[in-house]
This record gives structure tokens, C-alpha cells and sequence, in this order.
């Protein structure tokens, strides 16, 4: 029988964190915080999602269940009836967060720069929200009084995409500023607000060492290095210093859950690996190229007016300008999405992909989803689909490196409530290694990438557990994947685990003698999940974001 002690769990997250980085430096004598939990703890790879997004991965850690359940499956999100692609917020999760389950157990729940909890929802106890928050001026925190009360004890509250935008406006010297500075402020909220709340679920997550990954993955590179000499000298570290910094932030946040009273769990993980980008390739191109995206008559002529946006919104960004317009509300015209956009001949346009980039989908022009769909449901639809899957696989750079390793259906990839909103064919590049630039009129299909986003995610993240008397001593375990964090998590409070949750409870991780006191205990029919409608339009606050995500190398 479990006890009646005071269950609790400490949460650190370190968004792309791998261990490809974090065990040689543990081997030289760094990170002594995560290899304190390594020694003291169960810790091996977590498994993300699939594809291993930020946005589907981060919801089905909060979650417990698949995108296609959860609902998100990138940071823009298929609208029926419009081409515009919104980006996602928290009201585009449409299963029930653990900060909800826990909160309406009578749990105390604390929430600290968790993705995709904006706008913040209400808990019992605080939510600041984390990635897809606007800005700082946006109402990120709950409840609202709890901003000034943070401002007075620690000093200005930012929102933690602020280093993004400004490593996107070629000002890396300030990005770097502030990217340290938001370490030490979100660190400095979890331990006020450990002591204000005196919470049961404590979840914060550090973004800083994936958006280093993004920006600075090359300079560590031995290969990149030798095809770059006089670029990666100074900046070598810098990877490897933001890891630092964040092992210390880490290890206060370790340090504060043993002064905690009752059965403490301190836990980590991060969403996805990393690794170089190898190849950039164009979807559209390819498209094109085989026929299923045809181009209006007066598209070359438009080909100038795609590049003068991207080097126009490129000028706006180095200089500052676009960060200031944006933080003012002002839009842009649609920039490069735009023009592709009118470019298109929908008339005759069977298939398409992203118009910002980032994502391996190809999507349908349905008839009565789309607003000028021509392409029937039923037959002609599964036989187009068929079609494209069988042939996209083949897909090969001029060099003939394979680009595309699997497409899937989306009902042969996911399952849920939400599938009719998932992209119509999603694709898996080789290794995740290659990047979608979204440009139908470029020279050729797949080129090395030689230049843009150094890195992009890999399957296999990170996960640990830690607590005396719970979890195994120097143990690494692995066959665990992201969904499996929420279940988890309940259990470990004393909740019941609800039977929607696609997650399992991570039994290997815990001591014997705690799995026989503690069976799991699922709860049967409580939660119903049911298909996402959509009203409205894009929201304002739109454009902010997609700058956040341009900034990561996410979009274009």
C-alpha cells in the first residue's frame, strides 16, 4: 500500500538537450549537475514524436497522447477553408494538460515557461507561459497580480523568446546578453515561485540550450570547421557554454526540490536530439516538377517579387526595424508566404506544401476544405495520396543522396479525435537531417546545405528521474518515449492515470519496493476527447510569432 507522505515532482526541463553533447562533457568534468542526477538517478533516451517537433512533442509531454489526439502537429495548424495556416497556441490543444489534471486533483501546480502555454490557463496555482508567448507585454502570467509581485522580487519578467528575435536581427552580441539574462530571471521565478506556492507539480523548462543548437551547432562541428576555417574560432564554445549555464540554473532548481518536505522526484527531459543539416530540399519544386503544383501563367514574373520580399523582410530584420513594426502590431503584407501563394494556379493545383517552410508534408487541394479545391474525397483522393507517397520517396539530391526516407498517411501515422486536421501526407527525411525550404521556383529539387540553420532535430532527446527511496541509482534505461512524461508524472503525484493517455507509466525507472506500494491505478471514461472545429480568423498576435519561429529556422 502506498503511504500518506506528501508526493511531489520537481521538473527541469532542457528543450534539445542530447546526450551526444552532455556526455562527453560530463566525461571531461562538466555538467556536474546532470551528472549528479546520472549518478544518483535513472536517466537514457526519450523517444519524441514523429516527426521530433517542438510543438508536438512539448504537447504530448503536457498531454500524455499522440498529435493525433493532442491536436498539434507543427506550429502552424490546417484552418478548413483557407489557405492560411495560423500559428498554434494552447487553445489548440484539445486534450487536458497534467497542470489541469493535477490542478483539478487538488494538487498545487506551478508552470514556468512550458511550450505552448499561451494563453495561459487557469490552475490551481501559476502558469507563465513559455514559447508561442508574444511578447512581454502579452498577458503570459496567472494568475495577473503575480507579474508585479515577480518584478518586485526579481526584477523584469521577460518572455523567453526574446533572445530569438534578436540572434534573427544579426545582433548576436545582444542575443547572447540575452539569452543569459533569460536563464538567470526564469530560474530566479521557479525558486520564487517554489516558495510562494509550495506546489505538488513543479514544471519549468529551459528553451536556451535548443535555440543555441539552432544558431551555433557548426562552430563544434569538426566537419563544419574544416570546410570553415576563420568562422567557428571564437564561437566554438558557445554551444557548450550555454549547456553549462544551464546545468547550474539546473542544479539550483535540484537544490531547491530537497528542501522540500514529503516523497520528492526531481525529473528532466528534452523533446528531441540534434544533429547537422545535411541537405535542404524544396517540396514545392518537386511538386511542380511531377505535376501536382501548377503555377500561374505569370509566375516567373512573379519571381521577382518573391525575392524582393525575403531580402526586403532580411533588410527589416538585420536593421531592427521589423522587431520594432511587430512589436507595434503592424503587418507586412504576407511577405514571401503571400507571393507564393498568388503564384499558385489552384485551378489545376492538386497538391501543395508549407509556403513558410520547416515542415515534410504534402497537403491535398480538396474539394469543400480547401476554398478552391478541385480534388474529389474518396478515390481520387486515397489514389493521390498512393501516388505521391509511392513516388516522393524517390526524391534524390543532384549528388543522388536520398532526401525523403518514409511518407505516411496520416491515419498509418496517427490516430485520434484530431486526424482531420493533420496534414494529408507527412514525410520523414533521411536521418531528420534535411530541411524544406518552400520555394517552387528554385534551380533544383535537394542541395547540400551548405549555408542557413546549422542543425535540426533528432528522434532521440533526453530523460531523468531522480528521488531517494523512488528511483534507481546509476541505472540508464531506455524504450521510453515523450508521451510517457504525463502518465508518469500523475503517478508519481498519487493521481490516477486517465485511460485516454496514449503514455505509459516508466515503471523500469523506479525501485522495486515503490512499484509494489504503489501500483498504477488508471481512471476509466473521465475524460472525452472530441474533433476540433475551427472559427475566426488569424490572430493578431500572428506575425510576432512567426517571427519567433523564423528566428529558430522552423519557417522562412
Amino acid at each position: 500500500m502506498s503511504d500518506n507522505k506528501r508526493k511531489r515532482v520537481i521538473f527541469a526541463g532542457i528543450d534539445g538537450a542530447t546526450f551526444s553533447i552532455i556526455d562527453p562533457m560530463i566525461a571531461e568534468g562538466k555538467l556536474p549537475n546532470l551528472a549528479a542526477m546520472q549518478n544518483n538517478g535513472t536517466m537514457g533516451p526519450l523517444l519524441s514524436t514523429n516527426p521530433p517537433n517542438s510543438s508536438l512533442a512539448w504537447t504530448s509531454f503536457m498531454t500524455g497522447v499522440h498529435p493525433g489526439k493532442h491536436g498539434v502537429f507543427f506550429f502552424r495548424e490546417q484552418r478548413h477553408g483557407s489557405y492560411q495556416r495560423p500559428v498554434v497556441s494552447l487553445e489548440s490543444v484539445q486534450a487536458p494538460t497534467v497542470f489541469k489534471l493535477a490542478s483539478a486533483a487538488g494538487k498545487k501546480v506551478v508552470s514556468i515557461t512550458m511550450p505552448l502555454t499561451f494563453p495561459v490557463e487557469e490552475v490551481n496555482g501559476c502558469m507563465i507561459g513559455g514559447l508561442l508567448t508574444p511578447d512581454r507585454a502579452s498577458d503570459f502570467i496567472y494568475p495577473p497580480e503575480l507579474r508585479a509581485e515577480l518584478e518586485e522580487a526579481i526584477g523584469d519578467v521577460p518572455a523567453d523568446n526574446e533572445p530569438e528575435i534578436l540572434f534573427h536581427s544579426a545582433n548576436e552580441a545582444a542575443a547572447i546578453k540575452s539569452m543569459y539574462h533569460v536563464i538567470e530571471q526564469i530560474t530566479r521565478m521557479g525558486e520564487y515561485c517554489i516558495d510562494k506556492y509550495d506546489p505538488d507539480l513543479f514544471v519549468l523548462v529551459f528553451r536556451q540550450v535548443d535555440l543555441t543548437s539552432h544558431q551555433a551547432w557548426c562552430y563544434q562541428d569538426p566537419e563544419w570547421q574544416k570546410a570553415n576555417p576563420g568562422k567557428w574560432e571564437s564561437r566554438q564554445n558557445m554551444l557548450a557554454d550555454v549547456y553549462t549555464a544551464v546545468d547550474d540554473a539546473f542544479g539550483r532548481l535540484r537544490d531547491k526540490s530537497k528542501t522540500l518536505d514529503g516523497q520528492v522526484v526531481f525529473g528532466t527531459c528534452s523533446d528531441h536530439g540534434f544533429g547537422p543539416i545535411t541537405y535542404r530540399y524544396y517540396m514545392n519544386k518537386w511538386l511542380l516538377d511531377n505535376g501536382y503544383l501548377v503555377l500561374k501563367s505569370s509566375a516567373q514574373s512573379m519571381k521577382r517579387k518573391l525575392w524582393l520580399a525575403k531580402k526586403w523582410n532580411g533588410l527589416l530584420r538585420r536593421t531592427g526595424i521589423l522587431r520594432i513594426l511587430t512589436a507595434r502590431g503592424r503587418k507586412l503584407g504576407g511577405g514571401q508566404e503571400q507571393a507564393l501563394t498568388d503564384m499558385i494556379d489552384w485551378s489545376k493545383t492538386r497538391a501543395y506544401s508549407s509556403f513558410s517552410g520547416g515542415e515534410d508534408i504534402v497537403l491535398i487541394n480538396l474539394k469543400g476544405r480547401e476554398p478552391e479545391g478541385i480534388v474529389n474525397e474518396g478515390d481520387e483522393y486515397e489514389a493521390l495520396r498512393e501516388e505521391i507517397i509511392s513516388k516522393v520517396t524517390e526524391m534524390r539530391a543532384l549528388d543522388g543522396a536520398k532526401i525523403i526516407a518514409r511518407a505516411f498517411k496520416r491515419e498509418d501515422l496517427w490516430e485520434g479525435e484530431q486526424l482531420h486536421i493533420a496534414p494529408d501526407i507527412q514525410c520523414i527525411t533521411k536521418e531528420t537531417a534535411c530541411n524544406m525550404s518552400p520555394n517552387p521556383l528554385h534551380s533544383v529539387v535537394a542541395e547540400p546545405a551548405v549555408e542557413g540553420r546549422p542543425a535540426m532535430h533528432r528522434p532521440h532527446g533526453i530523460y531523468g528521474w531522480e528521488g531517494e527511496g523512488v528511483v534507481k541509482k546509476d541505472h540508464r534505461k531506455t524504450g521510453f518515449q515523450i508521451a510517457d512524461m504525463a502518465p508518469t508524472m500523475m503517478h508519481l503525484l498519487g493521481l490516477e492515470v486517465d485511460d485516454h493517455m496514449d503514455g505509459k507509466v516508466m515503471l523500469d525507472c523506479f525501485e522495486e519496493e515503490y512499484n509494489q506500494n504503489n501500483p498504477v491505478a488508471i481512471r476509466e471514461g473521465a475524460v472525452t476527447l472530441s474533433p476540433r472545429s475551427f472559427e475566426g480568423n488569424v490572430g493578431d498576435d500572428d506575425e510576432k510569432l512567426l517571427e519567433t519561429m523564423r528566428a529558430l529556422g522552423y519557417m522562412e
